[in-house]
């Protein structure tokens, strides 16, 4: 009798496949370049494809809410839970993935799928660039939606029957590389979070550019400064509220 692959051991080839991806969007508005949903996702395509893995997105709209900026300007942002079910026809594993879209026109929920999806793929396979640290990043502020906390938890069924891989960060297996980049913390002065918030959907709007992005990008300019590092939480909230009045030409 033949033994066939676990889906796990797969998933390890595939991640192995799987190398650092160039920055190549850009952000004319902020100045800022990041790595596309079209670049991860062919790039995943390609190695999930090589082992006979597919992986079959479905989505949730969890929220739906308009914004206006101070120039008058309505946009709207969509919340979505993404699930992820990873088969080779045999196994299936199931992640899923928070995301958030905002649009001027119809585009926000598109958006906000592509987000959960881009984002999931980056964290089950460790996906970074050629100039990125995976645990500079502070939790607090990359997250597409802070209301929402990632969950790397998978379950597991082989032949419609429980595996004891329960979860899949808790009990790694055959070296399937873990997300390096800790669950995000609830923030610390809801008053604080609420401006915080309020600001980065403004540059989304004014900049056309996913929520998600723009905190990575201020999540980005912090890291840099050696100084937040060892900030309190509280003074890292408004090291960041600056950061993001700086980019809307407030201070």
């Amino acid at each position: 009798m033949v033994e066939t692959e676990s889906l796990i051991k797969k998933l390890t080839k595939a991640s192995k496949k799987i190398k650092a991806i160039s920055k190549d969007g850009k952000n004319n508005f902020q100045g800022y370049t990041f790595q596309s949903e079209s670049a991860i996702k062919s790039a995943v395509k390609s190695a999930i494809e090589s082992v006979g893995i597919s992986i079959i997105p479905s989505f949730e709209i969890l929220n739906q809410r308009d914004v206006k900026n101070n120039k008058g300007r309505v946009a709207h942002i969509v919340d979505v839970m993404g699930s992820f079910d990873i088969t080779d026809g045999n196994e299936h594993l199931t992640g899923r993935m928070p995301g958030s879209g905002l649009d001027n026109g119809e585009k926000a929920t598109a958006k906000a799928c592509t987000s959960a999806q881009k984002y999931f793929y980056k964290q089950l396979f460790n996906i970074s660039d050629k100039d990125e640290d995976p645990d500079a990043s502070d939790s607090n502020l990359v997250q597409p939606n802070s209301n929402y906390q990632r969950s790397n938890g998978y379950s597991s069924q082989r032949n419609n029957r429980s595996l004891q891989t329960n979860n899949y960060r808790q009990q790694p297996r055959q070296n399937v590389r873990q997300p390096q980049r800790p669950a995000p913390q609830q923030p610390t002065n809801s008053k604080a979070s609420s401006e915080f918030e309020e600001l980065v959907n403004e540059i989304a709007i004014n900049s056309g550019s996913p929520v998600a992005n723009v905190k990575e990008a201020i999540g980005k300019t912090l890291n840099a400064n050696k100084e937040y590092q060892n900030m309190s939480p509280a003074d890292k909230q408004k090291k960041a509220i600056d950061v993001a009045k700086n980019m809307l030409g407030e201070k």
